[in-house]
């Protein structure tokens, strides 16, 4: 097996749901692969103590434990391992205490493989990510989610690079990915700050602090 390969554990008490999540990976484009799953957070639990996965992606609301409390448990057990939160939750309390509870992403249970992929390399990467779709929520360190513009882990890479001087070309061979997948990141950015000027939109993201 690929020592770089990225290894994944999946709790959500539907199995459907799981074969779903273990179907949609590609070990030779991602090199991410399900190493164990669980439907419940007890049984979790047990395998995670051998389990060499290092992301788990949890369901917030599960019957027993709930992922929200299982969340805070893993945190102190696991500390090691990067819990991203794949949910259908819209409740603002429920996602905000799984975000005190240390989840280091919250992505929606429609999100598309790539948001997925790119996440977990974005926690892994020790970045924490609220991903697209995900209602508004008072964050634990008190600044409000309301009215920010929300960037993906891959629009918020490139505006990055392309505020520190880069051209799109260069910026493509710095994440190692083509032309066409950062000019459409640049084309969503321009939808988001309605906005053509790249000069406009980086002195919009950095007063909102969406970059340093």
């Amino acid at each position: 097996m690929n020592e770089a390969m990225i290894k994944v554990f999946v709790v959500d008490d539907h199995p459907v749901y799981i074969e779903g999540i273990r179907s949609i990976f590609h070990k030779r484009h991602d090199n991410v692969m399900v190493v164990g799953w669980a439907t419940s957070a007890r049984e979790a639990h047990t395998r995670l103590i051998t389990s060499e996965a290092k992301v788990v992606l949890l369901d917030l609301v599960m019957p027993e434990l709930s992922g929200v409390d299982f969340a805070a448990q893993l945190k102190k057990e696991f500390p090691e391992k990067k819990i991203i939160a794949l949910t259908g939750e819209v409740n603002p309390v429920i996602l905000y205490n799984a975000w005190v509870n240390g989840v280091d992403a919250i992505l929606m249970k429609y999100c598309g493989r790539a948001e997925l992929v790119e996440t977990i390399c974005d926690v892994l990467a020790d970045r924490r990510v609220i991903g697209q779709g995900v209602p508004e929520f008072q964050k634990g360190d008190g600044a409000c989610m309301r009215g920010r513009r929300r960037l993906t882990p891959g629009e918020q890479r490139v505006l990055h690079l392309l505020a520190q001087g880069h051209t799109r070309k260069m910026v493509s061979e710095i994440l190692g990915t083509s032309a066409n997948a950062v000019d459409f990141h640049c084309k969503n950015l321009f939808k988001k700050f309605k906005s053509n000027k790249l000069i406009h939109i980086i002195d919009m993201a950095r007063s909102e602090k969406l970059i340093e």
